[in-house]
């Protein structure tokens, strides 16, 4: 099973549904539509299983500010093609 790891400041937004988006660099080990996936903090059991249900391109120059420097902070090169998985929370872990 794919896993989409975050820190640990996020899993609040993500179980409340507040945060319902992630942007990766685009690679080919990305999860597809439609695909259950884990979301974990690191390397540990995943804290919720969810199903991605929209994947789609992403020009930096065309985020907000925030989520710009937020991008910054977690990749050397932004400029790079990004790629926005939504996804929608299915279960919580205990």
């Amino acid at each position: 099973m794919k896993m989409l790891w975050f820190k640990q400041i996020f899993v609040g937004d993500i179980l409340s549904g507040a945060k319902t988006d992630t942007i990766r660099r685009e690679s080919n080990r990305l999860p597809a539509v439609g695909e259950t996936i884990g979301l974990s903090v690191g390397a540990r059991a995943p804290f919720a299983m969810a199903r991605i249900v929209r994947r789609r391109r992403v020009q930096f120059d065309r985020l907000s500010e925030q989520r710009r420097a937020e991008l910054g902070v977690c990749y050397i090169d932004p400029l790079k093609r990004m790629i926005r998985l939504t996804f929608e929370v299915l279960t919580r872990s205990s």
